[in-house]
Parts: structure tokens; C-alpha cells; sequence
């Protein structure tokens, strides 16, 4: 059996993650739950992995907000952070530091971290995030080693490179990764025929499974979807530990 972390992201982010992950976390399909800190329904998002007993993730925000210090102004995505990276690193700790402090605040367990859009992977985002994971004590992060990196996205062969680099890095520091991260190249709509074949090519490795389920679709018409796979009967099975 293939050791897997079957973890949804987003939660918090509005009501209808909630509520599918509140479907899949009764089914017994979810292993952690990452929360979003700025959005709309995260009290909520808290509670839910609270009283379910699944472990929470930080899913660090820094390109959507709205944020949570009134000084934070962002980009908004991979390429333009790139380029302005450097001079905002003190002002992504501080406002990572207290996305952090508002899901310990409202009682959240936090074991893991990640981000949206996987921004973390980034050279000198990565050193922030990797010692605020070390400031709060987090033995887990997220690399994106991706035994689909050549499945439809260029940028996947770039942050598999960025992905494998941060997994060396955080081992030399005690924090640990999972081997591979599985979702990226279908993100939003992961189906079963591409879990099939990329469960395979990950062989027996652990694994990260990373799904975005919804009740209605929130950025991805794919998303009721992924919630019916999760509901099956196949990934129970599938996905068992």
C-alpha cells in the first residue's frame, strides 16, 4: 500500500470548501486539511478539522488577500513575485508570521505549511518560509516533487526543480516533505484515470495528494467533480493508509 497524505487546500477560503470537505472528512478520505488564513469562512475551517480530528496545514497566502496586516500590498502571481521578491521579505514574514498566529488563535493545531499557488517554492520565499516553520515549531512543509511535472504545464518542469531544492533544503534542517506531490498537473480537476496513472509513477514512495473539492464551482468547473471522486467508493480504497 502506497503511503499517502490525502490533504484538501483552500479550506477557509468560502463556504463551499467547507462544506465539501466536511463531506469527504466524514467519509474518512482526509488526512489534512490547509487552511487558507485570509479567507472568508477560515473560523469555520477550523472548527470543521477541530472536530473531525484532521490535522491542519497554513495555506500561507501571499498574492490573493485580502491581508491580514494593513501595510501587506503584494503581487499576485509566480513571475511578478520573481521579480519583486527581495525588498518584501520582511514585510511576507510579518504577514505570514500572523496568518499563522490567527489559525493557532482560533484554536487550530497547525503541523504543516504550504501556499497558495505554491509561492514558498520561490528562492528567497523559501528561506522566510522555512524559518517561520522552524520559529513555530512545524516539522512539515510542502515540496512539489511532481511525478506529473511533464503532464500540462511547462512551468511544472520549473517548479519541480524549485520543488526538489526546497526538499533538500528543509531535510538538512530537520523538516520533512513528502516524496512526491500529486495534483498539480490536474489541479481543480483531478479525475481517477490521471490518480491511476500517477499513484503509478510515484511506485511506492509517499506521496502528497493535493485536491481543491467544492460543492459549486469556485475557480474550476472541475471542482464538484473532484468532490464525487473523493466520495467514491474507488478512492476510499485507493487512498487508504
Amino acid at each position: 500500500m502506497t503511503p499517502i497524505t490525502v490533504t484538501i487546500d483552500d479550506g477557509g477560503l468560502n463556504d463551499a470548501v467547507n462544506r465539501a470537505a466536511a463531506l469527504c472528512m466524514d467519509a474518512g478520505v482526509v488526512h489534512r486539511f490547509s487552511i487558507i488564513p485570509t479567507g472568508t469562512c477560515v473560523p469555520a475551517a477550523c472548527e470543521l478539522a477541530m472536530s473531525r480530528g484532521v490535522a491542519v496545514s497554513a495555506h500561507l497566502d501571499c498574492c490573493s488577500g485580502p491581508f491580514l496586516l494593513p501595510e501587506s500590498r503584494f503581487p499576485g502571481g509566480f513571475a511578478s513575485w520573481a521579480l519583486r521578491a527581495g525588498r518584501l521579505m520582511p514585510l511576507l514574514r510579518s504577514e505570514w508570521s500572523a496568518q499563522i498566529e490567527r489559525l493557532l488563535g482560533l484554536g487550530a493545531m497547525v503541523t504543516s505549511l504550504d501556499s497558495h499557488r505554491h509561492l514558498h517554492h520561490l528562492p528567497e520565499v523559501r528561506d522566510v518560509f522555512l524559518d517561520i516553520a522552524r520559529d513555530y515549531r512545524i516539522g512539515t512543509v510542502r515540496a512539489a516533487v511532481l511525478p506529473d511535472r511533464m503532464c500540462r504545464y511547462p512551468m511544472g518542469i520549473l517548479l519541480n526543480g524549485l520543488g526538489v531544492r526546497l526538499s533538500e533544503m528543509a531535510s538538512r534542517r530537520g523538516q520533512s516533505s513528502a516524496t512526491w506531490m500529486l495534483g498539480f498537473g490536474a489541479s481543480g480537476s483531478v479525475g481517477r484515470k490521471y490518480l491511476e496513472k500517477y499513484m503509478a509513477t510515484a511506485g511506492e514512495d509517499d506521496m502528497e495528494l493535493v485536491m481543491h473539492p467544492a460543492t459549486e464551482a469556485v475557480w474550476s468547473s472541475g471542482q464538484p467533480a473532484e468532490l464525487e471522486l473523493m466520495l467514491s467508493d474507488w478512492f476510499a480504497e485507493r487512498t487508504a493508509r
